[in-house]
């Protein structure tokens, strides 16, 4: 020990003078934060509303109850699969393009109700490619076909109204009886799935959405006798089945006004959902 130390603590042998040991430790320079991945690229995402409002989906479906649903906009994938030539051909590109953009992987294309997939396929088009949509058009007054470019932001839900002679049971299937055969008819609302069923089979179109909606008929579920039952309706009851399923299946009002460039007449018609429909320009 040198004399500056003892000097410094004098002779007091219960003062230790301290050690290099028992220097505390050098204070690290702070670590610099490593950067944000220059790869994480977020797509805008949008709330699209339902028209079901989530009422028509069973429980434990990721639907049920939920009055919207999350979407991406479209990206240049989603132009891949709508151009594809072979999902094309399939029929299955636009349900290929809209499970892309669904942000929640829990709920499959196929399992939506037919309104609800409309929902999501014009919204997924006024962000992609604009509100405008040209379309082609026959007026019924001269018959000249003609051009016209609708607003895709006008369309909306439909109004549903209460249908008197309709009954939902528990499971979300409605009762009807209808007037003439005295048949009561519970059907159900067709999905997205149920509707590419149809669409692959071009023949006999009253009669095949006939029994994809009917559940029962006089509360009997066996399907040779719900086929018979139905083969077996009158004509008028038939009609007012298809009317009553229209009435209570929730959807977007596809209908707009156009006025013929021809001879000014102005008429309803209903916009056309297809794979051009993703393109602006005819």
């Amino acid at each position: 020990m040198s004399r500056n130390q003892n000097r410094a603590f004098g002779n007091n042998p219960e003062v230790t003078p301290p050690s290099v040991e028992a220097q505390p430790p050098p204070i690290p320079p702070p670590t610099q934060q490593a950067p944000a991945s220059a790869f994480n690229f977020i797509v805008p995402t949008e709330m699209i509303d339902l028209p079901s409002k989530g009422e028509f989906y069973l429980e434990g479906h990721p639907l049920c109850g939920v009055d919207s649903i999350e979407i991406k906009h479209m990206t240049a994938k989603e132009e891949d699969i709508l151009t594809s030539s072979t999902l094309l051909k399939k029929g299955i590109a636009l349900d290929k393009m809209l499970q892309s953009i669904i942000v929640d992987k829990r709920i499959k294309v196929g399992d939506l109700l037919i309104g609800d997939k409309n929902a999501l396929l014009i919204a997924s088009r006024i962000f992609g490619y604009g509100a405008a949509y040209t379309v082609r058009a026959l007026c019924p007054k001269c018959e000249s076909e003609f051009a016209t470019t609708v607003d895709l932001a006008e369309l909306k839900s439909k109004v549903l109204t209460a249908v008197q002679a309709v009954k939902i049971t528990p499971v979300n299937t409605f009762v009807v009886t209808l007037p003439q055969s005295n048949f009561a008819i519970e059907f159900r609302l067709l999905t997205s799935k149920d509707e590419s069923a149809m669409s692959g089979n071009k023949s006999g179109g009253t009669m095949k959405l006939l029994k994809l909606i009917t559940v029962s008929v006089n509360e009997q579920t066996d399907r040779i006798y719900i086929e018979r039952a139905l083969q077996s309706l009158p004509i008028i009851d038939t009609s007012i089945l298809k009317k009553t399923y229209a009435a209570v299946m929730p959807d977007v009002d596809m209908r707009q006004d156009i006025e013929c460039g021809e001879c000014g007449e102005i008429s309803e018609m209903g916009v056309p959902l297809n794979a051009d429909f993703f393109w602006p320009d005819l």
